[in-house]
């Protein structure tokens, strides 16, 4: 068991976790969900002591095997444990089931030059060979394919121990948890079932938050009317309370002096009304989420050729490994192409090749006026020591406002663009390289697993912006269900070869 006692934590002036109390019992699966930046990698690192909470304490006596992001993933800790010789048996074995079964050379430069997929099979069974009694997961199925996602459920199924994964999902935390933990505005709140249950009492949730708030709106305008009367009614008594007094001083004394009784009796009945309507009005119900709307400009530019690339026999070879051989095909002005395969089948290197950043054999033609601006796996390439604020004087004009606007409209709290970049989450930096994007003037995009580390939300709102784009896309992805919204056509590199669907 562990238990979360009055967990608090701040980053500057923003707070990510308020006063957090919550308990994981024996062999429960719990999924942990929301907003990029809300604070749910903090949370785990916090039960993990990679960081320290403000204040409060975590009270285990579990052994914890933490999966991180794998951009934090260091491997050098790996390599001093596999001189243990049970330790390496085990690895080796997990690092089987995890479907790795590459012979290389143990060694950090070896380890970089594999994809990111088989590095997070390489640090999963380096969790695994542990042999916890809790897994705690941070995106683990981020650059995995199809069969390495498939192996982590499985892996979380069969687990005897408690699990508590950081997820973006969807199919993962409906076949794997029982419980969920939405960490929002500081909170975490629970909510018992997988992913689809949990958004069914969201949903829930809204529409009565909607009918609450809609329902106020109709009494407020009530109250406003009815104080609007009232004032009326003790305006006429003011009134009739002066003629009275006057009528005193003409000694008709005793019919003025009742008149003057009832008029402020009427008075002092209207302001009380007044006070307890003005009280009503005072009261705080909660309000509708706000629906934005990303405002983007990516822009077609001069691009006037219909056929913009041409391969004849493209081959791709690293030593004596052929990643693809003799590949033929034609893209047009505006195709949008998925590129999809099993990690290290060269997905990233073909879309290198494309752009002039790797030798090939082969005749590859690119039309001269193609622009093409690319988005990589890695959000830790941004500055880190610039604000939002400060990379927004990068653009001039209307090009600043629309890249605040839209990193508003993508739910980036203007409380954090003073913040240092290097204090945001991974979510947070992808929707600022994804601004930057969308502000360029490039005729064609490339997406490199753009979906990683967005939260599902923002996940739907890149589909958007995709989808309003008339230049070419190339998305490399193992997100069938983003690719099926955002692609019509499909490069699968598979065995060797580049099929073209």
């Amino acid at each position: 068991m562990l238990q979360l006692k009055d967990i608090c934590k701040s980053f500057g002036s923003k707070t990510v976790l308020d006063n957090i109390n919550e308990i994981i019992y024996d062999g429960e699966k719990i999924g942990i969900v929301g907003s990029n930046g809300q604070g749910k990698s903090t949370l785990l690192n916090i039960i993990t002591g990679k960081d320290r909470a403000d204040s409060g304490e975590v009270v285990s006596n579990e052994k914890i095997g933490f999966l991180e992001q794998s951009s934090a993933i260091e491997f050098g800790s790996l390599l001093n444990k596999l001189t243990d010789a049970e330790f390496s048996q085990e690895f080796f074995k997990q690092l089987k089931k995890l479907g790795f079964t590459k012979q290389i050379e143990w060694t950090l430069e070896r380890i970089k030059l594999l994809s990111c997929g088989e590095r997070t099979k390489i640090a999963l069974a380096s969790v695994l060979a542990i042999n916890p009694t809790m897994l705690i997961l941070d995106e683990p199925t981020n650059h995995l394919d199809i069969e390495g996602k498939a192996e982590i459920v499985r892996e979380i199924q069969n687990f005897a121990g408690s699990v508590l994964v950081v997820s973006h999902d969807i199919d993962l935390l409906n076949q794997t948890v029982f419980k969920i933990w939405q960490v929002k505005d500081g909170k975490v709140s629970e909510f018992f079932g997988n992913y689809d249950d949990y958004k069914t009492q969201i949903e829930e949730k809204k529409l009565e938050i909607k009918r609450n708030y809609d329902k106020h709106k109709k009494r407020v305008a009530e109250i406003q009317e009815d104080i609007a009367q009232y004032k009326h009614y003790a305006g006429l008594a003011d009134a009739r309370r002066y003629k009275h007094k006057a009528d005193r001083l003409g000694l008709r004394y005793s019919n003025g002096l009742e008149a003057d009784i009832r008029s402020t009796k009427l008075s002092k009945r209207a302001a009380h009304q007044i006070s307890r309507l003005e009280q009503e009005l005072k009261k705080d119900v909660e309000t509708p989420e706000k629906e934005f709307e990303i405002k983007y400009f990516l822009n077609t530019g001069d691009l006037k050729a219909k056929n913009i690339i041409f391969a004849e026999n493209l081959t791709k070879k690293f030593g004596g490994n052929v990643l693809f051989e003799n590949a033929n095909f034609l893209i047009s002005s505006g195709d949008k192409i998925g590129i999809i395969g099993a990690n290290g089948t060269g997905k990233s290197t073909f879309l290198d090749i494309i752009l002039g950043k790797t030798d090939y054999t082969g005749k590859l033609f690119i039309t001269p006026s193609l622009k093409i601006v690319r988005l990589k796996q890695d959000v830790y390439d941004l500055d880190e020591d610039m604000t939002i604020n400060e990379m927004s004087r990068q653009f001039d004009g209307q090009y600043r406002t629309d890249f605040i606007k839209n990193l508003v409209s993508m739910n980036i709290d203007k409380k954090i663009f003073d913040t240092k970049i290097r204090y945001l989450s991974s979510g947070e930096r992808m929707r600022i390289k994804l601004c930057q994007i969308i502000l360029s003037d490039a005729n064609a995009i490339m997406l490199d697993e753009p979906t990683n580390h967005l939260d599902i939300e923002n996940k739907q709102y890149l589909e958007k912006i995709l989808s309003g784009f008339a230049g070419t896309i190339f998305i490399v992805s193992h997100d069938i269900d983003f690719l099926k919204h955002t692609t019509n056509r499909t490069f699968e590199i598979k065995d060797k070869k580049i099929i073209v669907k």
